[in-house]
């Protein structure tokens, strides 16, 4: 955590889920694949941890993945603060989980490293004002 103080121009990946840091096989498959794509991949299972992570990390640019029942819970809270440039709320009923993210600015649900990926292309360029988003995968 000591290195992930860095320039504003650095995106800070992190990924909040219950499941984060365990050794089950399918958090192990998901971990590999975003950590091949994404730099920074900073993962907490309890929100606490995140709440404090990012409160400290508050000149930092953070794109934040969350499970959908974490999301429920920590959305409403961290929405508007402006080190988040994106919130990925990933789950595996997209349906059940659009109604509370309707109320936060953009929704979408294509698949998720392919959004991320693309969203960091476009956030690299200095002409992007910061907005945050939420997509549900």
């Amino acid at each position: 955590m000591a290195n992930a103080r860095r320039s504003r121009n650095t995106v800070l990946h992190v990924w909040l889920d219950a499941s984060a840091n365990s050794n089950s096989s399918s958090f192990k498959k998901v971990e590999k694949q975003l950590k091949a794509k994404l730099e920074n991949l900073i993962t907490f299972n309890a929100i606490n941890d995140f709440k404090e992570f990012i409160e400290i990390h508050d000149n930092q640019t953070i794109l934040l993945i969350v499970s959908a029942s974490y999301g429920r819970q920590i959305v409403p809270e961290i929405h508007n603060l402006r080190q988040l440039l994106a919130i990925y709320v990933y789950c595996a009923n997209i349906e059940s989980n659009i109604q509370w993210a309707k109320d936060y600015t953009k929704t979408n649900n294509n698949s998720l490293l392919i959004i991320i990926m693309h969203q960091l292309k476009e956030v690299t360029s200095p002409r992007m004002p910061m907005v945050t988003t939420i997509i549900l995968y």
